[in-house]
């Protein structure tokens, strides 16, 4: 996926749930509106979860941050904290 296109489509599920989270303070519970603002945040959050996924089968496994406990890397280094003293 493309850097722009994910950062757009995180930027519109951000604003759909934080809109309707906003919404959803005013509006009575019983409505067809806190219906509808349940629903669009529900949308927001599988949005999200679409990015999520798509950015993490974008990254290929070698170019994936490691942690501390992980171990080397399969050519034998170290990672990010390699220093090129030998």
């Amino acid at each position: 996926m493309s850097p722009e296109i994910g950062q757009a489509a995180t930027r519109i599920g951000i604003f759909l749930i934080v809109t309707a989270g906003l919404l959803l303070l005013m509006v009575s519970r019983g409505s067809a509106e806190f219906v509808v603002l349940v629903l669009t945040i529900g949308l927001g959050v599988f949005l999200l979860g679409l990015v999520m996924f798509f950015a993490r089968i974008g990254t290929p496994r070698w170019q994936q941050p490691r942690g501390p406990l992980e171990g080397p890397l399969p050519d034998g280094s170290k990672g990010q904290d390699d220093d090129e003293r030998g």
